[in-house]
């Protein structure tokens, strides 16, 4: 090992050499403090080398196994910057041989209207790789033309042009350049509008988007209008003629980009009236099929991307490359991000129903390929909007309150008394029961719908602690229910309201919540296939206790139902259409339950009998337990009241009710593993899981049949419909799946058969929640 001395070393940071063996005080002081390209103009010093390697050695020996040698005035910063020192890798500052620091591209040198045409496809591909996560300095920001425009920053927009200064008329921009040059200003300014629309909502830096700029100031506070002046000056120049001679084809390619662009603008501007927001995106739709069909028009020009630009942006250290997306894949999320703010402007028309904006945002969420940040950010707002509602208010309404005294408008129409001595009248009472519990409600509820706007992974991990939110919610509600009872038996009102509505309430949008994020699981493959079987017993399990939820909702429904038809009065006929109307409602959320139940245990034995039948396979985990897997995956749920965690015995007899698979057997009964394949050649051992398949049917059934008015879902009909389709087809797949196991289970156990599992994202499901297994004969 040897330690060669340098009379200066070339680095980005200001590292002062520390005296050790074999430096040099005097070259040190000489170099310090001196600018990096003074530095690097000094006389290089005659190399010495000098062996260390028996000292080092000698060292080494010398140190304890996992002791620390630390110089307490060496930072973090200081090793960092060591280790960037003359690597290429990590070195930004790092120059090879006869390379230089600045790129010699000319900007205002004059450009084909073939390469116009591909530094504007190129710059639009960079901005949706932008889009979809990675940082300016990696994508746009490579453009020399952008960064000859943004830095230094102009004062006025009339300076950011192409060069700085003065120049001669000679060498002052042609047609096509002023035409590139209005292109990037307003592709700047739509950055600026994206950046300013994703951080008015809930985002996650860096991991969904990256918004920042590096110092560099996006035009923010020039109004749309002026760029919007700088396009279409540039599209009458090109009609024109009079200044440049195109060919017809190209000119008219330049124009449809100039144009797609103005039109992009117009619909990221944040101002844009909601009652005019559908208008502006079916014309990019227009737009981008003319780019895509003349993009073979273009011609690149690599010279005008720089990878040197890094330099001198305030950006980390090690240097990243630029990222290439190919053309095909950037318009393709290009038109996606188009379709999705196209579907998101939908949502202003829904009706003011809180269930169809959930529909929707659940809708919204499960779009394939997933919703970039910007199109999520763009529903966000819109969600949000002034609303005209109280949105979990009418929440309550549709589930516990049919025409119900408790939510009578006349409640808020009373004034307490003058004397805060005397007692406040019951309706008055309930009035601000209501209101002090809609306060509570409203952080969770914003957070529950602040999940449903995040891409699916997200959605699944944030809807496990909105549920915490909810569970403490549901203690509250306990609290006021008990107000309420007091209050409507001073009423003498008691069979006309639910037994603890509010409760009921909170906790079925709890365990709706916990079906949704379990499913999410199998979705995102979370679970290995040796765990299908106890996650969806676990699912059966929530959903049988939201079903025992609806059920009692709905005796309350026809009690309340045949109270009202008894009142011959016509606002007693109003209310009882009311409540035949929820009752629809009801109904639709029984049988998706139903087939959620019947379906999940289906797969759950299903998934049982695979592993008795060694089918499925086991990994080997030395280091953990089957209870702290158990917990781990329950990790989420063990702190919710009531309990929705069986004990680990419990959830042990029900996925293993002939014993461990590797060696079945009981305290009560040996099942050997011939008995069992014996057993499971019996038809008996099939009918209960053929039976839970068919009730499944059943209930997908009924809830088609019921549509989606009655699920409150007419703002999302098609993926409504497609949604109740793909959980049919599961159930057909399954009852396939169940028949093939069943004829290939003999007495001497399964023959010549194995078990494939569709992975999720890649279509290979009829439904991404369910994991029905495939029987594959061999």
């Amino acid at each position: 090992m040897a330690e060669p001395q340098l009379g200066h070393a070339a680095t980005s940071n200001n590292v002062v050499p520390v005296d050790g063996p074999g430096s040099s005080k005097e070259a040190s002081s000489a170099s310090i403090g001196l600018p990096l390209r003074q530095a690097m103009k000094q006389p290089v010093a005659e190399i010495k080398i000098h062996d260390i390697t028996d000292k080092f050695t000698r060292a080494c020996s010398a140190l304890e196994v996992g002791q620390l040698v630390k110089d307490e005035y060496f930072t973090l910063f200081e090793s960092i910057g060591a280790l960037e020192i003359m690597d290429p890798k990590m070195d930004s500052g790092f120059l090879q041989p006869g390379e230089a620091s600045e790129d010699d591209y000319d900007t205002l040198g004059a450009l084909l209207p073939e390469e116009l045409i591909g530094i504007m496809d190129q710059l639009l591909c960079y901005e949706m790789a932008w889009h979809t996560g990675y940082p300016l300095s990696q994508t746009l920001f490579t453009s020399v033309y952008i960064d000859k425009l943004l830095w230094p920053e102009p004062k006025v927009l009339e300076q950011a042009q192409f060069y700085r200064g003065e120049i001669t008329d000679d060498k002052r921009p042609g047609v096509l350049l002023e035409v590139l040059r209005a292109y990037c200003l307003a592709l700047v300014k739509c950055c600026d509008f994206a950046i300013a629309r994703i951080t008015s909502r809930d985002y996650f830096e860096e991991e969904d988007f990256c918004t920042h700029t590096y110092n560099r100031v996006l035009f923010v506070q020039v109004p749309m209008n002026v760029f919007q002046r700088e396009l279409d000056a540039s599209v009458e120049r090109l009609q024109d003629g009079t200044e440049v001679e195109i060919n017809p084809i190209l000119r008219d390619a330049i124009v449809a980009r100039l144009q797609f662009r103005k039109d992009f603008l117009t619909a990221l501007d944040l101002d844009v009236p909601i009652d005019h927001l559908e208008a502006h995106w079916q014309p990019l739709l227009d737009g981008l099929t003319t780019i895509t069909t003349t993009q073979q028009l273009g011609k690149t020009v690599p010279g005008s991307f720089s990878l040197k630009i890094q330099r001198r942006l305030a950006s980390t250290v090690p240097p990243r490359p630029i990222v290439e997306l190919d053309s095909a894949d950037a318009f393709s999320k290009l038109k996606q991000l188009i379709t999705d703010c196209k579907e998101a402007t939908r949502f202003p028309s829904l009706p003011p129903d809180p269930i169809e904006y959930q529909n929707f945002l659940w809708a919204f969420a499960s779009r394939t390929p997933t919703p970039l940040p910007y199109s999520r950010s763009y529903l966000a707002n819109l969600l949000f909007h002034e609303s005209s509602i109280s949105i979990p208010l009418a929440d309550m309404r549709y589930l516990v309150f049919p025409a119900s005294p408790i939510l009578d408008p006349t409640n808020w129409t009373l004034s307490p008394p003058r004397n805060p001595m005397l007692p406040k009248p019951p309706r008055l009472q309930l009035a601000i029961l209501i209101d002090d519990f809609i306060d509570r409600a409203g952080q969770p509820y914003l957070e529950f719908w602040t999940a449903l706007g995040q891409n699916r992974c997200r959605l699944r991990r944030m809807l496990n602690h909105v549920i915490s939110a909810w569970d403490q919610l549901q203690s509250d509600a306990g609290v006021v229910d008990e107000d309420l009872k007091n209050v409507i038996g001073q009423m003498n009102a008691e069979g006309q309201v639910l037994d603890y509505p509010l409760t009921t309430w909170v906790y079925h949008k709890k365990l709706w919540m916990m079906e949704k994020a379990v499913l999410l699981g199998f979705e995102q493959d979370i679970y290995l296939p040796d765990e299908y079987a106890g996650m969806y017993l676990f699912l059966n399990n929530v959903s049988r206790k939201r079903k025992d939820l609806l059920l009692t909702v709905k005796s309350d429904f026809n009690n309340r139902l045949s109270q009202l038809r008894s009142n011959k009065s016509a606002s007693g006929l109003q209310k009882a259409k009311e409540v035949q109307d929820g009752l629809l409602y009801i109904d639709s959320l029984l049988a998706e339950t139903t087939a959620t139940l019947e379906l999940g245990l289906a797969l759950g034995k299903f998934y049982v009998a695979l592993l008795y039948l060694d089918l499925i396979p086991r990994p080997k985990r030395p280091f953990g337990s089957e209870q702290c897997r158990y917990e781990l995956r329950m990790k989420n749920f063990l702190n919710l009241h009531p309990s929705e965690v069986t004990e680990f015995s419990e959830f042990n007899n029900h996925t293993k009710p002939f014993g461990p698979y590797e060696k079945p057997d009981t305290d009560e009964v040996d099942y050997t593993k011939d008995k069992i394949f014996k057993w499971m050649a019996n038809p008996t051992f099939w009918s209960g899981m053929e039976e839970h398949v068919r009730r499944a049917k059943e209930a997908c059934s009924l809830l088609r049949k019921l549509g989606p008015q009655a699920a409150h879902a007419v703002g999302v009909r098609e993926a409504w419909d497609k949604e109740v389709q793909s959980t049919m087809a599961s159930c057909v797949a399954l009852g396939v799946a169940v028949l093939g196991l069943k004829l290939a289970a003999g007495a001497e156990g399964p023959r010549g058969i194995t078990i494939e599992f569709p992975t999720g994202g890649q279509g290979k499901r009829y439904h991404e929640g369910w994991v029905v297994g495939k029987v594959i004969k061999v």
